[in-house]
């Protein structure tokens, strides 16, 4: 028996979860027929841990607890190799005695090289049902290993949803929030949830000085555990300096983005942004949106509009952005239609662009914070129009702060109703 993994298993069956705030997951999305390993794939400080100790508690309702464990692999007590997960089940076996079938929830997995071949035969043995999470996409259900598809059930973890985030804040959302006292409440609360983004801690944080700081150890730790250490990078100042400008940017070039930094100084290459770009996607960080286009040339060398998983990066950590609140709202935004599972694209035209385009809804968004002046709206309804004519679609929306009504068939809809309310 290795002694600090039943160090690590006794603490866990005599402490159990903390006190939860509970998040929005639906346990019967978990099917028991057929099994199924169960993924969650999200940034690091999303609430991946938590929402775990979320189903722990709900299955302990009708599970013994001592069939049930949480091991979190950056523990610095277990040794992150496969004999460590090999040795688990007899671990368990032995010091609580127990041979029913196992429920194990283990937390950043990805930092045992060879788990997904432990999985899998663990999986098909039928001795534990599994429970898994990781900051980094490889355990998305785009990137899982190829001796677990078929097998792998994945739900992304985004930071809180704005329904989640009042909940958080102790408010209750009004039925007819149009005409309630309580409205003005909801958008001092929308305006706090734009700005200082959606992460837990940081969300029950009231000073935004200890907000900053929270969000800056964020960021650090993300860059040097999630990407410096995990690829192994020998010039990390080189991945900053494309941060700083990812930033401060909306849409990323990558042959614009090498001559920058030249001119800075930097001996950088295009395959090397290249990967910077898809070592910051993997770790959940941040998301590059292609052009829609038929034409597979176009998209893959027209630049990419680039969202963050969390408004605090661009609020605290970018110059351009951070009093941008019509940027900040479109990042909203689109975070909202990540957490609903939406393929995502942006639509160009001649003298016209439309944020988000959905083909798989056929449906056009714009977002614009402010439509009192007559010329911001005409020029948002042009654009849509025009992509109407050459999209054939019908679907089309304004999302702004607080206007709700219908012109020439695109409706006006006031961000809080966007993200609250499924049917708009």
């Amino acid at each position: 028996m290795k002694e600090g993994l039943a160090r690590v298993l006794t603490e866990w069956q005599e402490t159990w979860t903390p006190e939860l705030i509970e998040r929005d997951f639906d346990l019967s999305l978990i099917p028991e027929k057929p099994r199924k390993v169960v993924t969650f794939a999200g940034c690091r400080r999303t609430g991946k841990t938590y929402l775990m100790f979320q189903l722990i508690n709900e299955l302990s309702k009708k599970i013994p607890r001592d069939r049930i464990f949480y091991i979190n692999f950056e523990d610095e007590r277990l040794e992150k190799n496969i004999l460590t997960l090999t040795e688990l089940i007899p671990t368990i076996e032995e010091l609580f005695g127990t041979s029913a079938e196992l429920y194990l929830f283990l937390d950043e997995i990805q930092n045992v090289e060879g788990w997904d071949s432990w999985v899998r035969r663990v999986h098909d043995s039928g001795k534990a049902k599994l429970f898994l999470s990781g900051s980094s996409s490889k355990l998305s259900s785009r990137e899982i290993p190829t001796s677990l598809r078929g097998r792998a059930l994945t739900f992304e973890v985004f930071p809180l949803s704005f329904r989640e985030f009042l909940r958080f804040k102790g408010f209750e959302v009004p039925s007819r929030v149009e005409f309630s006292s309580k409205k003005a409440r909801l958008l001092n609360l929308l305006r706090e949830y734009v700005i200082y983004g959606g992460f837990p801690e940081v969300v029950l944080a009231d000073d935004p000085r200890v907000k900053r700081l929270i969000v800056t150890d964020y960021f650090n730790t993300i860059i040097a555990l999630d990407v410096v250490e995990r690829y192994s990078l020998r010039n990390p100042e080189e991945l900053r300096a494309f941060l700083r400008l990812a930033l401060n940017s909306e849409y990323l070039s990558l042959s614009k983005m090498e001559r920058t930094l030249k001119s800075l100084g930097y001996r950088i290459s295009r395959l090397t942004l290249a990967n910077y770009l898809r070592y910051l996607s993997e770790s959940y960080f941040l998301f590059p949106v292609e052009v829609l286009s038929p034409k597979v040339r176009f998209r893959i060398g027209h630049p990419k509009k680039v969202y963050f998983v969390d408004n605090s990066f661009l609020t605290f950590l970018s110059i351009k952005f951070s009093e941008n609140f019509g940027r900040l709202m479109e990042n909203t935004v689109f975070l909202e239609l990540r957490r609903k599972g939406e393929e995502i694209n942006y639509l160009l035209g001649e003298n016209w662009e439309i944020d988000f385009a959905l083909p798989e809804e056929e449906t056009l968004i714009q977002v614009s914070y402010d439509l009192s002046d007559p010329e911001t709206l005409g020029r948002e309804l042009k654009a849509i129009k025009a992509a109407r004519r050459e999209t054939g679609w019908k679907k089309a929306y304004v999302i702004n702060w607080d206007v709700e009504k219908e012109v020439d068939g695109i409706k006006l809809i006031p961000l809080w109703r966007f993200l609250l309310e499924e049917d708009y």
